[in-house]
């Protein structure tokens, strides 16, 4: 404990009185007292960390922060050229406001790395889609209902609402999953699963097709524990 003196009196007091004893004038903090308060906050705040918890594709989650991210490589087929890859290019360019680098590597050969580094906040994910030659194939994100009631790990725990909307045919030329954020400077992340003509009794697109649902199971999750 220190003194002080009172600034009404000019007696001394104690620096832990709320008023004076003397003249009962209030005692108020001084800025330096303010400052030094607010530098040993700042101090004693530790960065948050980024632990992944779960992992699923390209979507990492950090569940004891609430924090995510879509950051990874995952396989995809080979590039050919013609109207199919201008046409997927061109999707790609519009959806992403002519951020067309993830185009171009998404039309690649074997693994595409997807989104990067920055983590994101549940509250950040505003919308997420499932776009198959480009038609909403489904959605979902603020103020709207779990796709399936989807778990972490649930292999085709949304395949029943996704088939409910698809029409049945024999092939696609295109299969991608759009997450928009609520982030300026990188507002969405294209997550490419199919970019050629993939027959749709094929492994390929088998495979494809149960990692999208993964996909939107996290997102689902996500959404629901904002």
């Amino acid at each position: 404990m220190a003194l002080t003196k009172c600034i009404e009196c000019g007696k001394e007091i104690s620096d832990k009185a709320s008023v004076c004893p003397n003249c009962g004038c209030p005692v108020s903090t001084t800025p330096s007292q303010t400052l030094s308060s607010e530098i040993d906050t700042l101090e004693n705040t530790a960065p948050v960390t980024f632990r992944a918890s779960k992992k699923v594709g390209p979507i990492q989650i950090d569940e004891n922060n609430r924090l995510f991210r879509i950051y990874g490589a995952i396989p995809t087929n080979k590039k050919k050229t013609g109207l199919v890859g201008a046409t997927f290019k061109g999707m790609m360019a519009v959806s992403t406001m002519g951020m067309s680098i993830a185009a171009e590597k998404a039309l690649g050969l074997g693994k595409t790395k997807v989104g990067n580094k920055n983590c994101y906040s549940f509250d950040d994910l505003i919308s997420y889609e499932l776009i198959e030659d480009d038609s909403l194939v489904t959605s979902g994100g603020v103020g709207q209902a779990l796709i399936g009631g989807a778990v972490f790990g649930g292999f085709g725990a949304v395949a029943g609402g996704i088939t409910a909307k698809r029409t049945q045919k024999k092939k696609v030329e295109s299969l991608y999953i759009k997450a928009t954020l609520n982030d300026f400077s990188n507002p969405c992340i294209m997550i490419p699963l199919i970019t050629k003509p993939t027959k749709t009794n094929s492994g390929e697109y088998k495979n494809a097709f149960t990692l999208s649902h993964q996909i939107l199971s996290v997102f689902d999750v996500i959404t629901h524990n904002k």
